[in-house]
């Protein structure tokens, strides 16, 4: 195996990210990321055995209906968007808990849909005083969901961006670009200054006030590998 392919893969190389505006026209993606420590994917498989006379007794099982389910757990992390957003629906019911998500693989496959938010609290203010207070979620594919394979399979080893200019109230979207092209192009976003721009976890920038900041954009796959996008806010 040669030292640019991807290989045995990290955990952090995969994003799980929530559309926290489940009531708009488009998505707005945040990434489960800053203070999570596990996210655990299981399936939930529904199976029916029957055993037919030509296999003289032993049963054949089929796979009847199917599930994934993400357990989340880290620490409580307030102002962080994704975090902020599941609990804020802790106490809602029916579709006050339904969104969508999106699983990028560290191959850049990804699996898409809607889903269910579950076992939420209100608040994490639990355990010993001196304790983080906690953060715990489970994301369960509601319907069947899509799936686009990646399939790359090398490390990046570049990643660029152009400058972005952006109005206050406006967005704009960072154009990244992974190299090589074997590489995922997923990325990571983050505002260097949030009260002059904020960026969701798909690269969009929101103007917040007239200003400037840097944008750190990292390759999902090897974090290592980044740059910072200059963002530059102005009033009108």
């Amino acid at each position: 195996m040669a030292k640019s392919d991807l290989g045995f893969a990290r955990n952090y190389a995969n994003a799980l990210e929530v559309n926290t505006t489940p009531e708009a026209a488009a998505p707005t993606w945040a990434i489960l990321s800053r203070g999570i420590t596990s996210i655990t994917p299981s399936p939930n498989e529904g199976t029916e055995d029957k055993d037919y006379y030509d296999g003289y007794g032993t049963p054949t099982t089929d796979v009847t209906s199917t599930q994934i389910q993400y357990e989340v757990e880290g620490d409580r992390c307030y102002g962080d968007p994704a975090q902020d957003y599941i609990a804020s629906c802790a106490l809602e019911t029916g579709e006050g808990r339904r969104t969508q998500f999106r699983h990028t693989a560290a191959n850049g496959d990804v699996i898409e849909g809607d889903c269910t938010l579950l076992n939420l609290t209100p608040n994490s203010g639990q355990g010993e005083a001196s304790a983080l207070g906690t953060f715990s979620c489970t994301i369960a594919t509601a319907g069947a969901p899509a799936f686009k394979p990646g399939g790359k399979l090398k490390l990046p080893e570049q990643v660029t961006a152009p400058a972005v200019t952006v109005k206050v109230g406006e967005t704009k979207a960072i154009a990244a670009e992974v190299t090589p092209a074997e590489a995922n192009g997923k990325c990571f976003y983050a505002s260097g200054d949030t009260d002059v721009a904020t960026v969701d976890s798909d690269g969009t920038v929101h103007g917040v006030k007239d200003g400037s900041c840097k944008v750190t954009v990292r390759a999902a796959s090897k974090p290592s590998v980044m740059c910072e996008v200059e963002v530059t806010v102005s009033a009108s």
